[in-house]
């Protein structure tokens, strides 16, 4: 397993190469509204939701005393040329998917 990290706009992103995939691990801040109840300070919720270049598998909400936030997201995706405009299309995917999987 190979990890390369990006810096882009303040956005940061972990690239992580397995034998058989590759996930990207984001930040993202966003904050949200949601109907369900968040207990936990964190909280993994899985997706599995298809985008153009990949599959959102997971995104991480974080519970402050003002407001829930999308933190992080995980992405799988098969495209194994990974450039800075491949990080920050796949980044403008997710956040426009949220509104939705949510």
């Amino acid at each position: 397993m190979t990890v390369v990290q990006y810096d882009i706009n303040n956005v940061k992103f972990a690239v992580i190469y397995e034998e058989n995939k590759i996930l990207i691990y984001m930040d993202i801040n966003k904050e949200i509204k949601i109907n369900k109840e968040i207990k936990d300070g964190i909280t993994y919720m899985d997706i599995n939701k298809e985008i153009k270049d990949g599959i959102i598998r997971k995104i991480i909400i974080c519970k402050t005393k003002i407001s829930l936030y999308i933190c992080n997201a995980i992405v799988e995706t098969k495209n194994r040329i990974i450039t800075e405009d491949f990080l920050k299309n796949i980044y403008m995917e997710v956040v426009e998917a949220s509104d939705n999987v949510i």
